[in-house]
């Protein structure tokens, strides 16, 4: 089970996306966001593509982008979580300081800034005829040195998780709630084994009993019946202690892993157990 879920991985292509690539990706995060379930996650997810074509592609562009993600996950109502709230605040900040080192360091003006750092008379936004709000362009990084920094914005710093910090808390959860899947999945297959098991036990006992009852021996069709059975539940016992070890094993990893999480919203996965008389499972579903 657990290679039919790392299969797509292993086959993936391993060529690097370009910058016009994974902004296209970005893009079509942007439009999934408007609907989707969660639309912060799918946000991050926008943010992490345009960022990435920034670094791939160095256009100045592509970073704009990402701050006016930034600008849409703060304008949410559902952005009720504090904690999350200075994630992406403090990304918005880290995001208009690149720009001005951008502008400065490479004399090329920007979205925010003209050439050389200053900052740059506001522009029609790129995501929508809104735009973000002047509050939001007011609170662009002024050109006073680190030393300046006030000591409330370093701690605001220090206590808020980076982005590579929340991205390594997902992928814990996600880790988690994967191998949780994965070892009851293989628990209700082990169900399913010794459901079988029981059968054919019952059905050679069944046989025992009419020889029995009628005072013979097996004749040659209830021999090769029994002995089919036999070898049958021999194989299905081998085949449960395999499937238990590792479904006990499995489980126990990513309920250790679940357990030693960072919360920082509400669970980003769902977990639903079914069973029935053809057999058991789990359906797991995970949001990024």
């Amino acid at each position: 089970m657990l290679a039919i879920i790392f299969l797509p991985l292993l086959l993936a292509s391993t060529d690097p996306p370009s910058a016009e690539a994974l902004a296209a990706e970005g893009e079509a995060y942007l439009t999934a966001a408007e609907t989707a379930e969660r639309p912060l996650d799918v946000l991050l997810s926008a943010h992490t593509s345009f960022d990435s074509a920034y670094l791939d592609g160095d256009d100045p562009g592509y970073l704009c982008r990402a701050l006016d993600v930034t600008g849409r996950a703060l304008q949410l109502p559902a952005l009720a979580d504090e904690q999350e709230r200075k994630f992406w605040e403090e990304t918005r900040r880290e995001d208009l300081e690149r720009l001005q080192r951008d502008a400065a360091d490479k004399k090329r003006a920007n979205c925010r800034f003209a050439a050389g750092g200053l900052l740059a008379a506001p522009r029609v936004a790129l995501i929508d005829a809104e735009g973000p709000s002047a509050a939001m362009r007011a609170e662009a990084p002024s050109h006073a040195s680190e030393d300046s920094m006030t000591p409330a914005a370093d701690t605001r710093a220090d206590h808020t998780p980076s982005r590579a910090e929340m991205r390594r808390r997902r992928a814990h959860t996600a880790a988690g709630a994967v191998l949780t899947g994965a070892g009851l999945g293989l628990l209700g297959t082990l169900a399913g084994v010794l459901t079988l098991e029981r059968q054919r036990i019952d059905e050679m006992r069944g046989l025992v009993g009419t020889a029995k009852a009628e005072g013979r021996l097996f004749t040659v069709e209830e021999d090769r019946r029994f002995g089919q059975l036999k070898d049958d539940v021999f194989r299905g016992a081998n085949v449960a202690i395999g499937v238990g070890a590792a479904g006990l094993v499995t489980l126990g990893t990513g309920v250790a892993l679940l357990a030693t999480r960072k919360k920082s919203r509400s669970r980003a996965y769902a977990f639903q157990p079914y069973g029935g008389p053809q057999g058991a499972g789990a359906l797991l579903r995970l949001n990024f």
